[in-house]
């Protein structure tokens, strides 16, 4: 390729790339952090055989990124919460987006999520199961009463939702009713998670 049209070629792909981050307020911070940085090379250093340098973004400004804005999450809250049979998750996803995670509950043994929300987002949750003693419960860390803000069993439901009246964290926990965990049983799930 020519010195000038490979020249041409970096420039514009570096503009393209740089452009678009550039409009990081028209996307998500998710976008504008996930986008590459290509510095073009002059003319004279590509007839010197120089190349376009391209650095992409590590896994850690991404996921920055991705929950930029939110509160952090207090585990140490969260897992005062839960009983030595639960281990807990922080949930990641984008600000306002949907997430998917499916999993399995061992008589008392299961993944409990943590869901960090600002004041007036809303949090959507549905569980899928086949089994009808699996629902969940969920509980906002800033109420030490430990009173769940959603008892699938006593809704009735495996569909909650809520309207964050606070910056605050909710966790998910999944469970089967006490009869049927004592005997052991096990019941595979699927949760989807909307934040909006």
């Amino acid at each position: 390729m020519k010195p000038q049209i490979f020249a041409f070629c970096a420039a514009a792909t570096a503009v393209l790339f740089n452009g678009c981050a550039g409009q990081g307020n028209a996307y998500s911070p998710v976008a504008q952090a996930a986008v590459p940085s290509i510095s073009a090379p002059s003319a004279a250093s590509v007839a010197q055989g120089a190349v376009p340098s391209i650095s992409t973004p590590s896994a850690a400004s991404v996921a920055q990124a991705v929950s930029a804005g939110l509160p952090t999450v207090d585990m140490a809250a969260v897992k005062a919460l839960l009983s030595p049979d639960e281990i807990a998750q922080t949930v990641e996803f984008p600000e306002t987006g949907t997430k998917t995670l499916s999993g399995r509950i061992e008589g008392y043994k299961t993944a409990s999520f943590a869901v960090p929300v600002r004041k007036g987002q809303k949090l959507d949750v549905t569980m899928e199961t086949k089994s009808s003693s699996a629902y969940f419960n969920i509980q906002d860390v800033k109420d030490t009463s430990g009173a769940a803000v959603f008892a699938g069993e006593t809704e009735g439901t495996n569909t909650a939702m809520i309207r964050a009246q606070a910056d605050t964290t909710y966790v998910i926990r999944p469970y089967l009713v006490r009869a049927v965990a004592r005997r052991g049983e096990k019941a595979d799930y699927t949760f989807k998670i909307e934040r909006q």
